[in-house]
């Protein structure tokens, strides 16, 4: 037969019917039975608080669970007087603060006698307060990381701002070396072209009398003028200089009448058909050999990108009343539109910058540098339409160019919408 075991005598008695009243408290109660005070019952609170389930708990001795004889010895005090006692852990030395109570209370049996005790675990006063400035600390500390992290990704904001102004900064400073070796290339050059077109010079006023022909006299005319112009481009177009005359007023209409009549040949020996209309005269105000410039390197541009069989058209007409608006000023626009390859979408934002090109080898990529900052100085913009659809592919390069007089009333057109 086995032999009796402490707390058998009362096992009857202490059996944890009605305990589930406890199961709702939030201090962590427990009853323990016999001298050897073996947990009977436990509630939710007291396994959280030991980390242990109830099927673990019970049947084991309570100072097996906690390891403290200060607590023993209030649990056997209490179960030897049967009196009620309330105990509250002295200060530790180190925080001045008490950790935990204990309220323990006798469980009598049938016949009077100890059966057991119940024990509950409180927190004392001083450590509620400690938990709760704690929990403050914590809280702090995570607003505190909330805020250092907010910090972190603002200066890594601005140093990816400032990094990719750095690369602005050098992209612009190697241009400017680009610039200024090609301004010190070019002054050299208009030094050493301006020689042989001198000679070029006086041999056409000394050959213009020598021609009796109508047609011939044209033709040296038309030598003559392109010879100027070629004179005008060495000595101030290739130094980055403006004209050093004053501004005039001349028709804009026969500005482009004229480089198309001296490209045109060109582009037909190619199979290329240039048109052009001109609904306007155009009048302006301002440096005809810049504007010279601007027409020549859009058409030129153009039929570069238009293959054999293809179509450039020029035309001349007065703004819409929409552009003239966002300008705050009327004017008149100039479109040079080709069926050519297209742009890239990828291309769009750098086809303006100085020395891009997608000519390769042929192109010097200061063309289109040279005609925005022509028009942006008298007050124009320069708009690019592109398509490279199959069968739909072209681009279209629209220039508005301000009036100084508007002598006629701009007519509605279906484009205008």
């Amino acid at each position: 037969m086995r032999e009796a075991e402490p707390g058998d005598c009362v096992r009857d008695e202490m059996e944890p019917s009605g305990l589930e009243v406890f199961d709702y408290l939030t201090l962590p109660t427990a009853m323990l039975a016999g001298a050897e005070h073996i947990i009977r019952y436990a509630n939710p609170a007291f396994c959280q608080m030991v980390g242990t389930s109830a099927d673990q708990l019970l049947g084991n001795p309570f100072s097996e669970i906690v390891a403290d004889d200060v607590c023993r010895l209030l649990l056997d005090r209490v179960y030897r007087t049967g009196e009620v006692e309330n105990y509250t852990e002295p200060e530790n030395a180190a925080t001045k603060t008490a950790l935990w109570s204990y309220l323990v209370w006798p469980v009598p049996a049938a016949d009077e006698s100890p059966a057991g005790v119940m024990i509950q675990v409180g927190e004392t006063a001083h450590f509620h307060v400690q938990s709760i400035a704690m929990n403050q600390e914590l809280l702090l500390s995570g607003v505190r990381l909330h805020e250092l992290a907010a910090v972190a990704e603002e200066l890594n904001a601005k140093l990816k701002l400032e990094m990719a102004e750095r690369k602005q900064m050098e992209h612009a400073l190697m241009n400017s070396e680009k610039l200024a070796a090609t301004a010190r290339l070019a002054a050299t050059m208009s030094h050493e072209i301006n020689n042989p077109l001198g000679a070029i010079t006086n041999l056409i006023y000394l050959l213009a009398p020598l021609q009796t022909s109508p047609e011939a006299q044209t033709y040296v005319t038309e030598l003559d003028n392109q010879v100027k112009g070629l004179t005008r481009i060495a000595t101030q177009m290739l130094k980055f200089h403006r004209d050093s005359n004053q501004p005039s007023r001349f028709k804009l209409g026969e500005l482009v009448r004229d480089v198309l009549g001296f490209y045109r040949p060109g582009a037909e020996r190619h199979e290329i058909k240039v048109t052009q209309c001109i609904e306007t005269d155009g009048i302006v105000e301002g440096f005809r050999g810049e504007l010279v410039q601007v027409v020549t390197n859009l058409l030129l541009n153009a039929l570069d990108a238009t293959p054999s069989g293809g179509k450039v058209r020029v035309h001349l007409y007065a703004a819409p009343p929409w552009l003239c608006s966002a300008h705050g000023r009327c004017g008149y626009c100039l479109t040079v539109a080709d069926s050519g390859i297209g742009i890239a979408r990828n291309h769009y934002t750098r086809i303006f910058e100085p020395f891009f090109t997608t000519k390769g080898e042929k192109g010097s990529g200061l063309g289109l540098w040279l005609c925005t900052g022509i028009v942006n100085r008298v007050g124009g913009s320069i708009r690019v339409w592109s398509s490279r659809l199959p069968h739909r592919s072209g681009s279209c390069f629209a220039v508005f160019l301000p009036a100084e007089e508007i002598n006629f009333t701009p007519r509605r057109r279906r484009y205008e919408r």
